[in-house]
């Protein structure tokens, strides 16, 4: 629009001839005007759809891929849900599975349940975009363990969270490579430690997909 309005102030200063010096000077100073705004415009304006943080329309497409993964997982988990043993959250291009510990592991082990196993065939299905990372996170509640298999809560946390990253990559669906498991032991609860409420909330695994 502002390069056809210039063009069309070039033609009419072209057509006004020489005498015209009252004319010239009014289209020179609208079409100082007009440039001055294209230049900000052009500023303002993400050059070849790329912003601040690349380009605009890969964002879209991020933002469209969590949208549809978090769609997905609504349905396929819809009675997990419901039972309250697994929440699904988008946030931006992320989307974020919180699966509690309790209907995943036996207690005191890192060896997934059958439901488990069926949850994570689930969300791997879903997640199998070539450009998807994850993230598994184990979290524990503050009671001490200590057992022949692990040394504390720390260890505990890490081999739940390596046992939900083997049996997403078991799956075929998602590489290794675009897999990462994490600890945090007792140190990021969601709710207070003092409370059996409290304990089980904060037993959970958290898995990350994030495109």
């Amino acid at each position: 629009m502002i390069a056809e309005t210039l063009e069309a102030l070039n033609e009419a200063r072209e057509n006004a001839g020489a005498g015209a010096s009252e004319q010239e000077v009014l289209f020179g100073g609208i079409e100082g005007e007009l440039e001055k705004l294209a230049a900000s415009m052009n500023e303002a304006s993400p050059q070849n759809g790329e912003g601040p943080g690349g380009s605009s329309q890969e964002a879209y497409q991020k933002q469209q891929n969590a949208s549809r993964t978090t769609e997905e997982l609504t349905t396929a988990l819809k009675q997990q849900i419901d039972q309250g043993l697994v929440e699904v959250e988008q946030r931006d291009d992320k989307v974020f599975i919180t699966v509690g510990s309790g209907g995943a592991f036996p207690s005191g082990t890192a060896d997934l349940t059958e439901e488990a196993q069926r949850i994570l065939d689930r969300i791997s299905l879903a997640a199998m975009s070539p450009k998807s990372t994850i993230t598994v996170t184990g979290h524990t509640d503050d009671v001490p363990i200590k057992n022949a298999q692990f040394r504390d809560n720390w260890d505990l946390a890490a081999g739940r969270a390596s046992s939900v990253v083997q049996a997403i990559q078991r799956t075929g669906l998602i590489d290794g490579d675009r897999l990462s498991a994490v600890s945090k032991g007792e140190t990021a609860p969601l709710a207070d430690n003092a409370t059996a409420a409290g304990r089980s909330e904060n037993r959970r695994i958290e898995i990350e997909i994030t495109y």
